[in-house]
């Protein structure tokens, strides 16, 4: 039996042991519609639900769980997706894990086996990404559980948003972009194209920037109220970092 003395647990034996650093995951709050994050908090994982900006669960500062269903990954093959979402994943965070649950060839994709290994080797070669396949919810649950004990014993303090490891001014210009809400790399891309430099469009009329392919009035207007709304200054009273600002750890 133990007892828990300032930090360390007493064992009937005398000795004092230290406990377990309880593991810690950030979900996106859309995993919500799986049963994954209430068999993580079964398992002892502390689960904090956030809308996070990429990646369906965080476990380390450095360490990304994506999460599909084959059907998912096949669909998101040939609709053109996958690469981009995992090309962003892999650009935030050292360690990308994708998990797929269930068959890797979803029946329906019957005949196309090639061109999914094929995609899987692209995934693991290209982009460096860890593919795990499990059965169920229970499966992804088990393995998101070993990554998030293991990333623990390291004590790091996990942070949402991650800079990139650019290094050209138009790997930035297009991370900066990212940024809007709304905006992915392709359309990043298709705004440099028209604009020529981050200043021409961030003085450009809201309606010239509707008129780029996937934007629209809508996320134009956003933008344009980012970019014009005066700053106030943080609640506490000081400037913040980039980092600051994300740090939830």
């Amino acid at each position: 039996m133990f007892r828990q003395v300032s930090g360390y647990c007493r064992c009937g034996r005398g000795g004092l042991v230290k406990p377990e650093r309880r593991p810690r995951v950030y979900v996106d709050v859309r995993e919500e519609k799986s049963p994954i994050p209430v068999i993580l908090e079964r398992l002892g994982v502390q689960v904090i639900r956030r809308q996070l900006p990429m990646g369906d669960y965080l476990v380390s500062e450095s360490t990304v769980v994506e999460r599909k269903t084959s059907v998912d990954l096949a669909k998101s093959l040939f609709d053109g997706r996958l690469f981009e979402q995992v090309s962003r994943l892999a650009e935030h965070y050292d360690k990308v894990f994708l998990i797929v649950e269930g068959r890797p060839i979803p029946g329906r994709y019957r005949g196309r086996e090639r061109s999914i290994y094929g995609a899987i080797v692209r995934l693991e070669l290209e982009y460096d990404v860890r593919i795990i396949n499990t059965v169920d919810p229970s499966g992804t649950a088990f393995v998101i559980e070993a990554l998030a004990r293991q990333e623990s014993r390291g004590g790091q303090r996990i942070v949402i948003h991650k800079k990139p490891r650019l290094s050209s001014p138009e790997e930035w210009q297009v991370y900066i972009l990212q940024s809007f809400p709304g905006i992915g790399r392709k359309t990043a891309e298709r705004i440099l194209e028209r604009f020529g430099s981050l200043y021409n469009f961030f003085t450009a009329p809201k309606a010239e920037i509707s008129r780029v392919e996937g934007v629209g009035e809508k996320k134009a207007e956003d933008i344009k109220r980012i970019l014009l709304t005066p700053y106030k200054g943080s609640k506490r009273g000081k400037h913040r970092s980039l980092e600051d600002f994300y740090e939830l750890g």
